[in-house]
Formats: C-alpha cells, structure tokens, sequence
C-alpha cells in the first residue's frame, strides 16, 4: 500500500470517526433539549401558579428569587451569564482554555439550573439562548479532535441546538451558516442536517413534538396586495423598536461608563433585588403576562384568533429588559417574537377589517429580525413554526425591511453583547 493510499484511509477512517461522534452528541443534545424543555415548562407553569395564588406574593418571591440565582452564579457558574448566544461570536477569539470554561458540562448544568430559576422567578426571558450554550457545550467534549476542528462543532451545534428548542429544523441549520459558520462545506453541511435531524427527532419523541407557536389555519390569511404595504408598515415600526432594544439591552448588560451600571456590577445582589421587584411589577401590572418568554400566551392568541391585551408586547419589552439588568440569565429569542406579537396586535388596531393572524406574525418576524440582523434566519424560523409558506413574501418583506432600519443604529443585539466576554480590540476579529 502507497503512502498516499495509507494517508487517504487514515483520513477516511477520521471522517468516519468524528461523525459517528457527532451524530451519537447529536442525539444526546435531543434527549438534553427534551429534558431542558420541560424544566423550563415546569418553572413557567410553577411561576404562573405562584402568581395565581396571590399576584402580590411576586412582589416578594421575584426578588427573592433573582437574588438567590445572581448569588449561585457569580459564586458557582461564572461562565453560564447572558443568553448564550453572544458567546458562539467569541468562539474563534477564545482561546482554548476560555472555550472549556463556556462550553463545559460544568456551564451547562449551571445553565439549565440558573435558566430554571430566572423563569421560575418570572423572568421575561426563554429557553432558546440557553439551549444553544448547553448543546454547543454537549458537543465541545467530542475528544481527539483539533481546536480549529472543535470550534467547528460547536458552531454547527448552536444550529441544532436551535433546530431543537423551537422544533426548526430548517431555521436552525440555516441560524448556524447564517450567524455562525457562513462559509460552510459539503461535509459540514452533511454533518449539520444529520445531526439536526437526529437532535429534532429525538427530541420530538420524548417532548411531544406539537408546534412552537401554534398552527395557523390558511384561510385566516389575508393575499390582497395591500398586503405588502402592511409589511412595510409593521417592518418600519418593528426595526425602530428593535433598535431600542437593541440599545437599552446592550446598555444594561454591556456599558460599564455610566457610573450607576458601576454601580450596579459591583453591587450585583442588590441590583438583582431591585430589577427583581421592577419584573414584579410589570408581570402584576400586565396580569402575569410579561412572566416567562411568551411563548404560551402568543401560542394562545394565534391559535384562538384572539386580540392580545394592548399592553402585551410593552410588558414584554419592559419585562424583558429588567430581566437582562437583574443579571439573570435566560434567552430573548422567544420574548422577540412574543415582542413583535405585540406590536403587530397595535398596528392591527388601526386596521382592523384585515385579518388579525397576519399582523402577529408579521410582527413576530419583524422584531426577531431586527434584533438578530438576520432576516432569513427570522422568515425560515417564523414560516416554519407557524407553517405559512404560501404567505412567506409578505413576511420577508417585514424581515427585510426590519433588519436593513435596525442596522443603521449600530450591530445585532448578540453580536453588541460579545463585548462582555473579549477585548474591544478583539471586536473585529468576530464580524
């Protein structure tokens, strides 16, 4: 045997090694999605039951809470802060010894707790961020692979991590070349449908696989060509506000000039006592809705064709917002589409002979778009959860129009935030 033919089959027998691995982690992070699904479920269900018993009693227990969870993770999960996406744009500014503390099992198990917790508190904040990190650390223990090779892998885990959590297959692969890999190979794209389609079945079988946000019947969508400029409409308004809260989060979580967020980092269990209160009060104020990241209550409206409360996505912008600055960890992805629920209700206010589902998911798209700056990702994601193909135009409209106004006020939300976990001057090296 030549020496070439030897190097060809060591080569072929490392392909099929680390595949073999990446679709055996593949299905541990179903069975993980699964699992993490239903704590989160359980924590919101918990939270509502709380707040049922007695609104008043969150006043206490939110607080209460936040602290205890601020507490466990500056003591014992100090990589398992934020959403979890910010840190899959440091993943090749790491070194390798940061990437085994933000993707350890130690951080992940940190993760699903400390998530657990925020939720249960009454947290405006989700699963989604979180799942990516725990996946994405599931697959960083694939041994005997180079560090070039593993950042890989845990690029293309973010994918099926978010393929997962809203049972997307097709938006999560497309969430990892769009946001993470971009310039992908036949191999990786191959490993990257494999293991997604692994990661989702798996993870439907044990959680009951119904739809994320609802189904949404046909006949409820409006085709009329007025349609377009209705998404343009709600693509203005979603792109401003995501724009907002885009720059207050980004305030909160990241800016250390201001001497009261000084204040507030060096002072962490009192600030999670403070924001803990102000979440309190939005969720009493809104009747619980700002509790968890929506997802439960857009699901209701979508599916009844009900009018949301005016109040709906206020309450999660405001709720949202006091949540990152309590420092508690948790996703906003979720929240996002719960957010552009809620504007697209307002607008369908002003509008009210066009058919109300339409306006949600516009909206739902809109927002999500223009705090990820990734309008495809956003359409894949909302078509598919609601199953809307045929009205996919007027939502890329929105996603489109969303993301290309909220890049004028500076980068998405995920990549602003990387700056808590590199150096400024690193900043560049993650575009």
């Amino acid at each position: 045997m030549t020496d070439i033919q030897t190097q060809s089959k060591h080569e072929k027998n490392y392909r099929e090694f680390l595949n073999g691995k990446f679709l055996f982690a593949a299905a541990i992070v179903g069975l993980a999605s699964a699992g993490f699904s239903f704590l989160v479920d359980k924590a919101f269900i918990y939270c509502h039951m709380i707040f049922n018993y007695g609104g008043y009693w969150m006043l206490l227990f939110t607080p209460v809470i936040f602290v205890i969870t601020v507490f466990l993770l500056k003591k014992f999960f100090p990589y398992s802060d934020g959403s979890g996406l910010p840190q899959g744009y440091a993943i090749d500014v790491f070194s390798e010894e940061e990437l085994k503390k933000y993707y350890s099992i130690r951080t992940a198990i940190g993760k699903a707790i400390l998530t657990f917790m925020s939720i249960l508190g009454g947290a405006s904040l989700g699963k989604e961020g979180p799942t990516i990190q725990i996946c994405s650390s599931i697959f960083a223990q694939i041994k005997d692979v180079s560090l070039e090779k593993k950042r890989l892998l845990i690029k293309l885990a973010s994918g099926v991590g978010v393929a997962a959590a809203f049972n997307t297959p097709i938006g999560g692969m497309i969430f990892a070349i769009e946001e993470y890999v971009r310039k992908i190979s036949a191999r990786s794209a191959t490993m990257l449908v494999g293991g997604t389609l692994i990661a989702v079945l798996i993870s439907n079988y044990f959680s009951g696989g119904l739809e994320y946000m609802g189904t949404i019947p046909l006949s409820s969508l409006h085709h009329g060509f007025n349609i377009g400029y209705i998404a343009l409409l709600i693509g203005i308004i979603c792109g401003l506000g995501g724009a907002l809260f885009t720059k207050i989060i980004v305030f909160v979580s990241v800016n250390n000039t201001w001497f009261i967020n000084r204040w507030r980092k060096n002072h962490y269990l009192m600030n999670a006592l403070i924001f803990g209160l102000i979440v309190a009060i939005i969720g009493y104020l809104t009747t619980g809705l700002s509790f968890g990241n929506g997802a439960h209550a857009t699901k209701y409206f979508l599916d009844n064709n009900i009018q949301a409360p005016w109040y709906y996505g206020v309450g999660k912008f405001f709720g949202a917002v006091s949540s990152v600055a309590a420092g508690v960890p948790g996703g906003y992805f979720s929240t996002a589409l719960s957010i552009g629920a809620g504007i697209g209700d307002l607008v369908h206010h002003f509008l009210p002979n066009i058919p109300l589902i339409q306006f949600y998911l516009l909206g739902m798209v809109g927002f999500l778009a223009s705090i990820t700056q990734s309008p495809i990702t956003a359409t894949a994601m909302v078509v598919e959860m609601s199953n809307t193909s045929e009205f996919a135009m007027p939502i890329l409209i929105a996603a489109f129009i969303a993301s290309m106004i909220a890049e004028h006020f500076g980068d998405s939300v995920y990549h602003q935030q990387v700056l808590k976990y590199i150096p400024k001057e690193k900043y560049h090296l993650t575009r």
